[in-house]
């Protein structure tokens, strides 16, 4: 085969033997060589690319040096650009992780405080608009005794009504705004009758 080294070009695409030869003679020595730079499995995928494209273009392939240069210089080139395509790949897979992360980090209320605040204005509306959907006396009595932090006693006095009346009226506050806010927000067991 050293006759074949020194040409330059490769056998013709029908001559199967002869290329078979170059396989047999050229495969350990590329493979330990491209080993140098990538992994087995890595670099077994690289000379079967290769192979292949040399039998199917054997016959427009011209080789300016010897066919042995030309196979290690495929070889190499081929094993940096895969590190190459590696090192993209990871480096896309970080700063996606980098964003993902900083994305999650970026719509937590915790960590984010324009967002903190639009989601504690848009939890205040929702609380408003459900206090002013209640009726008119049982929204006074909530009001003062959630808002106001009055006692019972002192907005049954206030209200000239009997405590149990307040009572029920707080109860009735209650009882609705939990049905109408329990999708929106966790309200603490001892806030609900």
């Amino acid at each position: 085969m050293n006759l074949n080294t020194r040409l330059n070009r490769l056998p013709e695409k029908k001559d199967r033997e002869k290329f078979n030869i170059i396989f047999r003679e050229y495969y350990p020595r590329l493979l330990a060589y491209g080993e140098l730079f990538l992994d087995r499995d890595s670099v077994e995928d690289i000379i079967q690319d290769l192979m292949v494209y040399l039998w199917d273009n054997a016959g427009s392939i011209t080789i300016h040096t010897s066919l042995e240069s030309y196979l290690f210089r495929s070889v190499y080139r081929a094993c940096l650009n895969r590190i190459k395509s590696d090192k993209i790949r990871e480096t896309y897979k970080k700063n996606q992780a980098l964003a993902t992360t900083d994305e999650v980090r970026y719509y937590d209320p915790e960590e984010n405080d324009v967002i903190k605040r639009l989601f504690s204005l848009e939890l205040g509306r929702e609380i408003e608009d459900a206090i002013a959907a209640l009726p008119e006396k049982c929204r006074e009595v909530f009001i003062k005794s959630y808002i106001g932090n009055q006692k019972v006693k002192e907005i049954a006095a206030e209200l000239n009504i009997s405590e149990r009346t307040a009572e029920a009226h707080i109860y009735s506050a209650l009882k609705q705004l939990r049905n109408k806010l329990k999708d929106k927000f966790f309200i603490p067991p001892f806030l609900l009758p």
